[in-house]
């Protein structure tokens, strides 16, 4: 099925079964084509501010000059001047047209970016389940409680955006999810004038899910690790381990990031890095597998001494 990006920016979700060049391949494009939508809206805006300077003050001065002196170049100056406040009001409108459009660019580049990482370990012709959801996390529709903390009203939301599966050359089939959670207080006061004042605060974290699911014949005994696999996990400074779990034919691991995570290259703060931290979190978990596999020889050797 073609691209469609006029779709997923007005219905905000990508969902897409393909090898996984096909699916990198529509990332990139929409990619690019947000980015173009990005400068568009830039380019309105810059259009707009010029429009907010010119039309009126052309409309102040032509109608003094009306009022002084009719005549020809003042009517044209006042219709000149109408006419440019009218495009104010269109160009004022493009750009909040394409503001409601605008895309979350670091959601989509993180799933383009594991996808690079991954590619070599997914055949050509395997394929994969990649879903999107690229609407805000305080979206109405991610709305999962409303109460009251103290003297502040507080709003709770979840949404789980992404979604992929994949199984890999070695035929360990891989999940991989991530949620941001988000509250927002509101709180209002009167000062001694009486004049009403509104504060209000965000705060959220992101969460990372990756899951192996395994063959329980290649690896014997794997649920006997239990927190010893602990001891094997590296993630990035200031990324928590919010949980492990593993049985005998799964591996799953949970981290816990700041909200203001980022998926660019060349990241210095390895805290934000999203890309990073699913790769050491994959890698976390092969190590665990590796883990078991030596425990498991060396209980062989020592049972044949």
């Amino acid at each position: 099925m073609a691209f469609d990006f006029d779709r997923v920016r007005s219905e905000r979700f990508y969902r897409s079964t393909a090898p996984v060049a096909e699916v990198m391949a529509d990332l990139d494009r929409l990619r690019h084509l947000d980015t173009e939508a990005k400068k568009a809206r830039a380019a309105w805006k810059d259009r707009s501010f010029t429009l907010a300077f010119a039309g009126p003050g052309l409309l102040v001065v032509s109608l003094v000059l009306y009022v002084s002196k009719p005549g020809i170049v003042a009517g044209t100056g006042l219709t000149l001047g109408g006419v440019l406040i009218f495009g104010l009001f269109l160009s004022l409108f493009r750009v909040l047209r394409l503001k409601m459009v605008d895309l979350e660019e670091r959601r989509y580049a993180l799933a383009l970016r594991v996808l690079q990482r991954l590619s070599e370990d997914i055949g050509p012709d395997e394929p994969v389940t990649l879903e999107l959801d690229l609407h805000l996390t305080m979206d109405a529709r991610n709305r999962t409680a409303r109460g009251t903390s103290g003297a502040w009203k507080t709003e709770h939301f979840v949404n789980r955006w992404l979604s992929f599966q994949a199984r890999l050359r070695d035929g360990t089939h891989l999940r991989l999810g991530m949620e941001q959670r988000a509250q927002h207080r509101v709180r209002e006061r009167r000062n001694p004038r009486g004049r009403l004042k509104i504060k209000r605060k965000n705060k959220g974290t992101a969460l990372i899910d990756v899951q192996l699911r395994v063959k329980p014949e290649r690896h014997p005994g794997l649920a006997r690790l239990g927190q010893d696999a602990r001891k094997v996990v590296k993630l990035p400074p200031g990324v928590a381990l919010a949980r492990l779990e593993v049985t005998d034919d799964r591996l799953s691991l949970r981290s816990r990031m700041e909200d203001g995570w980022e998926a660019k290259p060349r990241m210095r703060n390895a805290s934000l890095d999203a890309p990073r931290t699913v790769v050491m979190m994959l890698l976390s978990l092969y190590q665990v597998l590796n883990y078991s596999t030596a425990l498991r020889k060396r209980e062989a050797a020592r049972a044949t001494s």
